[in-house]
């Protein structure tokens, strides 16, 4: 079914509302964490952190063809109204789910499917670098039914802001196939007039400067609670900078066991050289974790994570416990999770 068949139904579904009152869900997590950092030349750093705690209310309102209206409004405890999520959408099992709205991109959600660290200390925080803007206050977000283990997502961000945090236009498109055994994710995101910090600090301003990144990973899952997975990424940043175009090549491994209510974990991200035409402006760095969870029931869990990150120079390869740490900063993070 194409794009232009897809939209025409959802149109016409919008006349065909059952009168059934909608259904509402209260929903959130509570994430607080304490943390401790040090590094090579013995500066410290102690903190208490929230760790993206969020209260949020979705709805779906069932139409008499069968298909679904959803929505979505998830707030942040220190942001406005709607800060983290607010959207709108349509949904049918044979066309799949189209939304418009304010919501995570495609590609970041694929990486977060890879992260499986609960703190601030997280791999992917490291693995994204400066090339992310992860929530797009105006977009087109297409996810397709699932076709045999394979699925599809496509997001058009539109520039109608003029902010530089959030002006942006652009795609980002995942795909996956998914197997008991094993699952395959392939990504790409191009963004233009994207406001982002420098390779050496301070802010890019909206320009017609564009980012360019792909992906391409798998999960193993070899026996029953054990998952192991690979994710690299390319990337590509052009003239904004001047001196040529930027590049950078980076990778994820990881993974856990889940034993009864414990979860151990590890995982390591590397990134590679990045270069401006023919010259190095950033070295390599390297990011290692270790931790585990302990399960107190189904919606709680406590966690303990410690990482190391190999940072000679300070290339914005960090999280937030480890900003302001200087080379090769050592963080250990402890925290409870509660979700309702």
């Amino acid at each position: 079914m194409t794009f232009k068949k897809i939209l025409a139904t959802a149109i016409a579904s919008l006349c065909v509302v059952s009168y059934a009152q909608a259904d509402v869900t209260l929903y959130g997590i509570a994430q607080k964490s304490i943390d401790y950092g040090n590094d090579a030349a013995d500066n410290k750093k102690f903190s208490m952190q929230d760790i993206g705690s969020r209260v949020g209310f979705k709805g779906l309102d069932k139409l008499d063809n069968g298909s679904n209206l959803l929505w979505k409004l998830e707030t942040g405890l220190d942001k406005g109204f709607g800060s983290r999520e607010a959207w709108i959408g349509y949904e049918n099992k044979d066309a799949g789910t189209l939304r418009f709205g304010k919501s995570k991109g495609a590609y970041d959600l694929l990486v977060e499917t890879f992260d499986l660290f609960e703190s601030n200390t997280t791999l992917a925080n490291t693995f994204q670098d400066v090339t992310y803007n992860t929530r797009h206050d105006n977009a087109i977000y297409y996810t397709s039914p699932n076709w045999g283990g394979f699925t599809a997502n496509v997001n058009a961000v539109i520039d109608s802001t003029a902010g530089i945090s959030s002006s942006q236009k652009g795609y980002d498109a995942t795909v996956n196939y998914t197997h008991s055994k094993f699952a395959i994710y392939a990504g790409t995101a191009s963004l233009k007039n994207m406001a982002r910090k420098s390779l050496t600090g301070g802010a890019v301003v909206k320009s017609d400067s564009k980012v360019t990144s792909y992906l391409l990973g798998a999960k193993v899952f070899p026996v029953e609670g054990l998952q192991i997975g690979a994710l690299y990424q390319n990337t590509k940043q052009d003239a904004a900078f001047a001196g040529g175009e930027f590049k950078r090549d980076s990778a994820i491994i990881m993974a856990q066991y889940e034993v009864g209510k414990w979860v151990p974990r590890v995982g390591y991200v590397y990134q590679g050289e990045g270069k401006q035409g023919n010259k190095k402006v950033l070295a390599k760095a390297n990011h290692f974790q270790i931790g585990t969870d302990y399960n107190l029931s189904k919606s709680s869990l406590l966690y303990v994570e410690g990482a190391v990150i190999q940072n000679k120079d300070q290339n914005a390869f960090s999280t937030s416990i480890s900003e302001g740490l200087a080379s090769t900063p050592k963080v250990v993070s402890a925290g409870m999770i509660l979700l309702f």
